[in-house]
Parts: structure tokens; C-alpha cells; sequence
């Protein structure tokens, strides 16, 4: 079974102490931390916003909504150095009553093509233009965002090389045409409970650039699920509910504010009872016990209901529900609730290794010093010889632990799972069909607080091996209680996450993309999650001389069937299989093809994957031998394919940027492969 997450002791998520980095930026670069704008426009912008991000008008945001979900949709998957920015977009300044985007100018007939309107399908329905000195203004009842810098007459030759079907935005005098209200009303309703996340997103954009240095990847997606639609994240090829401000943990000061959602703030203490008392009632307080919404918190949260702890979550509660009616945090409620910044992560975060704190975080750790390190006293197995300053941390963290829980049980969102327990053990599972394909989505969250979320009855000839299964996220909570958020808001993700997945043994996905007729190793580069570089290569060639014999040319075939399980055959299969790169099976097109042909540029692209020019050329030319050869054979074909191309012209087939220092490597690389291993450590130390 594939899988994301796995078990993970129960323990605090905190451990690492608060961190302070509200006060470590200055207002001006978090700014720009978000908008990519000049250190003198953000200056020149702040003295007139309320917050660093100003929170739009109604209105505004609403049109701001429908303009980013029409970019997010005509975009797609896109690299970002390719395009300019993110949805080629270069900077943007938030204002309240409108926002200023600055776009790369070869990104103008994209945006037209994103935002004019087909009757029933995309674009944005009674958008209107209308040329300004500063710029066109497209407008929409109510919102006006401004292209920046763009003359009116480019604007208009870009209008005229779109076809009559994409000509559909029109200027500001022209009145609605019949059925253009109901097409936008459609497009409002349709988008009515993400406006405010999707316009937050937009004018945070550039927080977007930190996930792209990896898979190079702009990709944002909206999916219903239970009636909600959500907006996923999904840069790093690992799809996120998370709003970005709480998956990088950037500070609070550039978190948005909002409207808190209907029927108004949750009430925390009342939320914890009703959870315990659906999930554990047994475990619910009687209706006799002292500060019952506390206990019920401590037993959510996995902790005894010892006197000094009760007390505790007594004022965590009391900070929660501060936190909950302040239009300043409204965003805890959004994205599945904050029960998705209690889940266990690898790196402590989706793409960072700081845990993102709650809001109020400061509040719940403000309390007497005296009294903190008597709570870190229940939490030290030898408090007596644990300074005072240990203390106190342990203490803060489980405040703030506490009232991560009082967050989440209290925005857990209403439109959720029916759960049933089997009788015999306590276990509740749910089970829902997938929207558009065969398999199940597969929650169980067990008494001891594990809980699993798993796709199963795929169909799926890749995981045949796998119990025909994949294993989204499978960890231990605090509680039952505490399991059953956590597993509601990870199938959020995992009802959309099968494109992205890859089977073990070959890394291949378990959904081929769709391909080109005619891929180039360019546009095969372009499209893929991971990319070998020749510098990840060289690192490996001195030890595959120093382990591998004799190999078979690609011809032969690129994995031996001879055995059951099958092996790589050739170079090329060993560095994939060394490299987790995608392999092709036996009787494939591409299993006796080389890296360079259109077969094999088809099967890398199919799995979204690639090796760089250089990598490319070399394994070619070694794999292009016919029959048993020795691994100095091979390298010997690599190294003259290499020595006698032109490298600058081979470097331009690259989209990502191909810098002096990898050429000098590649040019020096050595003809006796006895000295591999020497020419890389060499280059590392020139480094």
C-alpha cells in the first residue's frame, strides 16, 4: 500500500518552543513576502492599510474569486519561470476597494483566453474593461482589478488575435448581454463559501514561490467534498487543504481577516462536549463533574483531568473562544478547520519544519511564570532535575497543545461523515464511494486514537502487489475524538490524491498523464515532478563502478523478466532504480528504447518525470550498445557522447537555468570511470 504518513508516537506536536517570527521581519519584507512588490511600493502602501494585507470590500473579494478560480483553471500545472510568476503574474498591491496586479507582458493572451467568458463554460460572465493611464481595469459589479503598466492599444491587438469565441470581455460601455446575470450568478453561487480563501490566496500570491524551488510547480485546484468546496494546493506534488499562510507557518500579520462564517463564532466548550459525547460517551463528563468543557478538552487532547491540567484547559477555552469571534483569526475556520494544523507531518508542517502556531498562542502562554512551570511539571519524568527554564517550555507547549484541540473540535465543519462503530472492538469507520472513478474512500479511527485514511478497490494493475490499496495517512491521536477530526479533514485530500501517487517498486504513477504526441526532452523537463540533474548523477557514478559488472544495452531490454520480481537490466535502469525514477515494464514500447527517443520521452513524461540534457545524452549513448557490456564500456560511449556535443546548444533544450558551474563539470568529466568518484569530490570541494 502506498502511503503518505505513517504511525508517529503520541506526542505533543510542539517541540521545538514558540517562535517569534511576528517580531523578527519587518512589516515591509513580510509584505513583500507575500506580493513580490518593491521595497518602495509595500513602503509607500502601508501607512494606508489597516493590516499588511488589506481585507477587500464584500464585493471586491467576490469578483477577486471568480478571476483567480478562472486563472486557476485555464492555468493549470505550471512552472512558474516559464509563465513569469505564478498565473504570470509578477507582483500585485492589495487595496481594499481594488487590486493591482502586475502581469508579464507575454502572459496577455493567456489571461484573456482565462478570463473571457463561454456561455456555460469558463471564464468570468460580465467582465468589462476599460483603458486607464495606469493601466486596463477589469471590472465587475462592485470589484476593479487593475493590469498595470499594459497600454490600451496592446490590450486591444491582444483582444484581436483571439479567435471570436474568446473575444467575449468587452469594455465597460457595453451593457450585459441576455443570460450574463445568470451566468454570474451562477459563478457566485458555485463559489460563494471559498470567496474569501480564494481572494486571500490571490493577494498573498507570492507565497507561492517558496514551493516552487523543488518541483518548479505552480498547481491549485478546487474540489468538492461533503458539499464544501475546497481549494487544494498541490506545488510539491503532495495535495494540501492547508491555506498556505498555515502550511508555511507564515506570522500571523499575514494571516487574513474576515467575516466570522454563520451562524456566528463556534462556542468551544459546548463543541468539545457535543464531540465526546457523539465519539466517546463514555468518556463524557457527568453532568454533576466540575468545569466539564475542560475535562472533555484534556481527555480530546490525551491528557488526565489532574487538577492543574483541568485549570489549564479551562483558560485555553477561554482563549479559544476569544480567538473564535475575533474577524481578525476568521481563517481557523476555513480549509476543513484548524484540525488540519494538528495533523503529524514529516517535517512538523507540509512544507516547512516549524508547526504552525494557533492564534492566541501568545494569550494561552501569557500566564504567571510560577504557573507554567507548574504545569511543565506534569510533563517531566524527573522534575526535580529539570530546570526552571525546561519547565516553562514544557508547559507553553501544552497550552498551546490544548488549545490547538479546542480549535479544532470547535470548526469542525458541519457538512461531515456518518460514522459506525463495530460492536466488537469500538472501531468507527466510514466508507463513500470516489466521485469519478472506481475505489472507495476509507476512514477508521480505532479507541486507542490511530486512524487511517486509504483509498481501497482500485482496480489498479500497479498495486496488485499493494492489496489493490493506497494508504493516504495512517497516525496516532490523543483519542478517538482527536483520531476522528484528524481522519475527516486527511480525506479531504485523499479523495483527490491518486494522480499524484506512485507505486513503490518503479515509482511510476498510478494514473499516467496524458502525453504529447511528439514530447522533447524540453517540454518533458517542463512537465516533470522530478528531474535527474546531472549533478545528482555524477554523485552516483563512482559508486555504480564501483558495484555494478556488466549491463545490457537498452535494445535487450531495460528490466531482466528472467526472475520473478524482475531487476534492471541496463544503466539506465539501475540510476532510475537508484534515483526513484519511473521504469517501464517488460513489453512496453519503452522498455527497449533509449532515454532520448520519442518512446522513452513518452513513458518519462507519462509519470512526470525526466532526466536533465546532459544525463539524457550520456545514458543514450551508453545504452546504445548492443548486448552484455562492462560498466567502463558504457561510460566510455557516455563520456564521448559528451566530450563531442556542444554543450551550450544542449543546455538550451533545459527550461530550468544551466549555470557555468554544472557546465564545468560536465566538461570535465573523466574518460577512466576508476576516477569518477575523485572528479566529484574534486568539484564539491571547488564548490
Amino acid at each position: 500500500m502506498t502511503h503518505t504518513n505513517t504511525l508517529t508516537p503520541n506526542a505533543p506536536r510542539r517541540q521545538q518552543g514558540l517562535r517569534t517570527t511576528d517580531t523578527a521581519v519587518p512589516p515591509v519584507a513580510l509584505r513583500q513576502m507575500a506580493t513580490g512588490e518593491t521595497e518602495e511600493t509595500a513602503r509607500d502602501e502601508l501607512p494606508e492599510a489597516e493590516h499588511l494585507i488589506p481585507t477587500p470590500a464584500p464585493e471586491q473579494a467576490r469578483g477577486e474569486a471568480r478571476i483567480f478560480h478562472a486563472l486557476i483553471t485555464a492555468y493549470g500545472r505550471h512552472r512558474p519561470t516559464l509563465t513569469g510568476g505564478p498565473f504570470g503574474i509578477r507582483s500585485l498591491t492589495p487595496r481594499t476597494d481594488e487590486l493591482v496586479v502586475r502581469i508579464a507582458p507575454a502572459q496577455m493572451d493567456r489571461w484573456i483566453d482565462a478570463l473571457a467568458h463561454r456561455p456555460g463554460g469558463t471564464g468570468v460572465a460580465g467582465l468589462r474593461w476599460a483603458g486607464l493611464r495606469e493601466g486596463i481595469a477589469l471590472t465587475l459589479p462592485g470589484m476593479r482589478l487593475l493590469l498595470a503598466d499594459i497600454s490600451e492599444t496592446d490590450w486591444r491587438a491582444a483582444l484581436g488575435r483571439r479567435s471570436a469565441d474568446q473575444s467575449s470581455l468587452m469594455p465597460h460601455w457595453i451593457p450585459q448581454f441576455r443570460g450574463e446575470p445568470e451566468y454570474a450568478a451562477a459563478q457566485d453561487a458555485e463559489l460563494a463559501s471559498l470567496a474569501d480563501h480564494l481572494c486571500a490566496t490571490l493577494r498573498r500570491i507570492r507565497l507561492l514561490d517558496a514551493l516552487t524551488r523543488i518541483s518548479g510547480h505552480v498547481h491549485l485546484f478546487t474540489t468538492r467534498h461533503h458539499g464544501s468546496l475546497h481549494l487544494i494546493e498541490a506545488c510539491e506534488a503532495t495535495p494540501t487543504a492547508l491555506p498556505l499562510w498555515t502550511s508555511r507557518s507564515v506570522p500571523l500579520a499575514l494571516w487574513p481577516a474576515g467575516p466570522i462564517p454563520a451562524p456566528g463564532p463556534a462556542d468551544p466548550r459546548a463543541a468539545v462536549l457535543d464531540l465526546l459525547t457523539e465519539i466517546e460517551p463514555a468518556r463524557a463528563p457527568s453532568g454533576t463533574a466540575d468545569h466539564p468543557a475542560a475535562r472533555a478538552l484534556c481527555h480530546i487532547a490525551g491528557l488526565t483531568t489532574d487538577p492543574v491540567l483541568v485549570q489549564a484547559a479551562e483558560h485555553a477555552l477561554e482563549v479559544a473562544t476569544r480567538v473564535l469571534a475575533d474577524p481578525a483569526h476568521a481563517s481557523v475556520y476555513a480549509a476543513g478547520g484548524w484540525a488540519g494544523s494538528c495533523r503529524s507531518y514529516p517535517e512538523g508542517t507540509v512544507h516547512g519544519s516549524g508547526a504552525c502556531l494557533p492564534p492566541g498562542a501568545e494569550a494561552v502562554t501569557g500566564l504567571p511564570e510560577e504557573a507554567v512551570q507548574r504545569l511543565g511539571q506534569h510533563f517531566s519524568s524527573r522534575p526535580s532535575d529539570t530546570s526552571r527554564a525546561d519547565l516553562a517550555s514544557a508547559g507553553r507547549e501544552e497550552l498551546v497543545h490544548l488549545l490547538d484541540w479546542a480549535l479544532a473540535v470547535a470548526t469542525r465543519p458541519a457538512n461531515r461523515p456518518d460514522w459506525t462503530r463495530d460492536r466488537t472492538d469500538g472501531t468507527l469507520q466510514h466508507t463513500q464511494p470516489l466521485p469519478d472513478r472506481d475505489g472507495v474512500l476509507t476512514l477508521t479511527a480505532t479507541t486507542t486514537g490511530v486512524y487511517r485514511v486509504s483509498l481501497d478497490a482500485l482496480g489498479l494493475s500497479d498495486l496488485a502487489d499493494e492489496d489493490d490499496s493506497v494508504e493516504w495517512e495512517r497516525e496516532a491521536a490523543p483519542s478517538q475524538s482527536a483520531a476522528v477530526l484528524l481522519a475527516e479533514h486527511a480525506a479531504i485530500e485523499a479523495a483527490v490524491c491518486l494522480p499524484f501517487q506512485r507505486e513503490h517498486r518503479k515509482q511510476r504513477l498510478l494514473l499516467p498523464a496524458a502525453v504529447p504526441a511528439e514530447p522533447t526532452i524540453r517540454s518533458v523537463i517542463a512537465g516533470a515532478d522530478y528531474v535527474l540533474g546531472f549533478f545528482t548523477f555524477a554523485s552516483v557514478l563512482g559508486r555504480l563502478h564501483e558495484r555494478v559488472g556488466s549491463t545490457q544495452g537498452a535494445a535487450d531490454g531495460h528490466w531482466r523478466t528472467d526472475t520473478p520480481p524482475d531487476g534492471p537490466a541496463t544503466l539506465t535502469a539501475l540510476i532510475s532504480d537508484w534515483c526513484a525514477l519511473p521504469s517501464p515494464h517488460h513489453g512496453e514500447a519503452a522498455s527497449t528504447a533509449t532515454v532520448d527517443s520519442p518512446t522513452y520521452l513518452r513513458h518519462l513524461a507519462s509519470h512526470r518525470a525526466a532526466f536533465d540534457p546532459f544525463v539524457t545524452r550520456y545514458l543514450a549513448a551508453a545504452d546504445s550498445l548492443p548486448g552484455a557490456r562492462t560498466f567502463e564500456e558504457r561510460h566510455v560511449a557516455g563520456f564521448a557522447a559528451l566530450r563531442t556535443t556542444d554543450l551550450s546548444a544542449l543546455a538550451r533544450t533545459e527550461v530550468r537555468p544551466t549555470g557555468e558551474r554544472l557546465l564545468r563539470l560536465v566538461r570535465s568529466i573523466p574518460q577512466d570511470p576508476a576516477q569518477l568518484t575523485a572528479w566529484y569530490e574534486h568539484h564539491l570541494d571547488q564548490a
